[in-house]
């Protein structure tokens, strides 16, 4: 049995010494942070629509494709890794992820950028797939909440780099606000994660071998027609919801996307429960701590995405300020929220998993609900300090979430564990810019005509929108407590 195999019953890495053993913890954070960076793409986005003379719905599809691609690969990237190792899967994926770095910098109109996001949407699918599971073998069970924390830490930090790097290199013209620094910035720290993981992972097994740590004997066929037909289904939701917004809900191509998505679930759901190593064991929807931190990771990001899509325009367009000083609000959140992840995770291990996650989704509950209380007279650090609450809520809990997916299932499946994590996040975010966006922009709607005649009615109506768009985003969130009160992992699962 190999020390990081997904099949590990006891979960430290004592071979090797401690070098190796943080050396490995720094290849799986490194995972998690290139995944995140993403966020960087956010504060670019008017620079790249400038520069390739784009409008900015247009350029939106650079995000709705990449977070598409994400989502509907990473189960499966998950699934792969449990059954024929985590090593494999990890370089393949960060091999995909650094050549699209190469090819989105060097992009010389829209449509290439958002082409070569595919790949870079198939590389970031498998870093979130295995990162969590590398950490998860790290440690033994009993602090497997700590090894969680590391790994939402090292998630939050990947938007503390994403945001603060942003706003430096493009935001304050370091490099003659040329967005493509973004991505090539991210080439260093892709490198030295292909080094570490190609020096310390240990080795997988043949591809025609069983799951990855079991003895080398013929095992159950890859479901790959699984792995199609849920790509397939979330594909259509995700490009549905967003085209509904521009082409409106009646037309043939959202109406066609929309009514293929159930069919296709429907579909996969009748393949899963045939397949001899499914994508996703049906088995695992009826664990409760499976299902719970799944519906948590969901509704949190549900209910935090205003803060990332609708706060930028606050920042920007309200208190007419740039890039750097939203890099700067959304980096010291971030940074809280790493800093909350492991503290999340050191509880996690002594208190458990619910009172955990049902508080830091109440506190982050709170921030947003504290936001929603913002105008146009609010100072920055009236700003700054409500921004950092939701951001220590939101690490807490994810804290929470990791450790709970964690201890409810066996290790042969703590990739298909985290991949489904970083599902229910892509879901959560995709799903609140389709139906917040939408609700957003039909208060903004209602509140001008209400304000119609009077001064600066069109910036008052944007803040009582983004305040009725707050209030739910604290709802969504305090449902989420309700729901995180009831995590508890199974007794007789590590």
């Amino acid at each position: 049995m190999t020390a990081l195999s997904a099949t590990t019953a006891s979960g430290p890495l004592l071979t090797g010494g401690r070098w190796r053993f943080a050396l490995l913890g720094a290849t799986a954070g490194l995972a998690m942070f290139l995944a995140a960076l993403d966020f960087s793409v956010n504060v670019a986005l008017p620079e790249i629509a400038a520069d390739l003379n784009a409008d900015l719905q247009s350029v939106q599809w650079a995000l709705v494709v990449f977070m598409g691609i994400r989502a509907s690969l990473v189960l499966g990237a998950g699934s792969f890794a449990d059954r024929f190792g985590l090593r494999r899967v990890y370089l393949w994926g960060g091999l995909a992820y650094l050549v699209s770095m190469f090819c989105i910098a060097l992009s010389p109109d829209l449509a290439s950028v958002v082409g070569f996001r595919v790949l870079h949407g198939i590389g970031t699918a498998c870093m979130y797939a295995v990162a969590p599971a590398i950490a998860a073998n790290l440690f033994p069970p009993h602090r497997r909440g700590l090894s969680m924390g590391f790994t939402a830490g090292s998630l939050a930090m990947g938007m503390v780099g994403g945001t603060i790097g942003a706003g430096l290199l493009v935001g304050a013209g370091w490099f003659g606000h040329d967005w493509q620094w973004v991505f090539w910035g991210r080439v260093p720290f892709m490198v030295a994660a292909l080094i570490l993981a190609w020096l310390f992972l240990d080795r997988d097994p043949p591809l025609s071998a069983g799951p990855a740590g079991a003895e080398l004997t013929k095992g159950p066929a890859f479901d790959l027609t699984g792995v199609f037909t849920l790509a397939g289904g979330l594909i259509c939701l995700i490009i549905g919801l967003r085209l509904g917004r521009d082409l409106g809900w009646d037309s043939w191509p959202v109406l066609t996307m929309l009514a293929l998505t159930p069919t296709l679930f429907a579909l996969f759901w009748s393949i899963e429960r045939r397949a001899e190593w499914p994508v996703l064991p049906l088995a695992l929807l009826r664990n409760l701590g499976f299902a719970i931190s799944s519906a948590g990771m969901y509704l949190a990001f549900f209910g935090a995405f205003v803060v990332w899509f609708i706060f930028p325009f606050y920042v920007a367009d309200t208190l007419n300020r740039g890039p750097v000083v939203l890099g700067g609000l959304l980096a010291a959140s971030s940074l809280l929220a790493t800093v909350f992840s492991l503290l999340g995770g050191w509880l996690t291990d002594r208190i458990g998993t619910q009172p955990v996650g049902a508080v830091g989704m109440l506190v982050m509950a709170a921030g947003l609900a504290w936001m929603a209380l913002l105008n146009e007279e609010s100072a920055l650090t009236q700003v700054l300090l409500r921004a950092c609450i939701v951001g220590i809520g939101l690490g807490t809990f994810q804290a929470a979430a990791y450790a709970l997916v964690m201890r409810s299932v066996e290790p042969a499946r703590f990739g298909t564990a985290g991949a489904m994590l970083s599902l229910t996040q892509a879901l959560g975010s995709v799903t609140a810019v389709a139906i917040v966006g939408g609700i957003f922009a039909m208060r903004s709607d209602h509140h001008l005509a209400t304000l119609a005649g009077t001064a600066g009615a069109e910036g008052a109506a944007f803040v009582l929108a983004y305040r009725d768009v707050f209030l739910i985003g604290a709802g969504v969130a305090t449902f989420g407590a309700v729901v995180a009160a009831f995590g508890r992992p199974p007794r007789n699962t590590p």
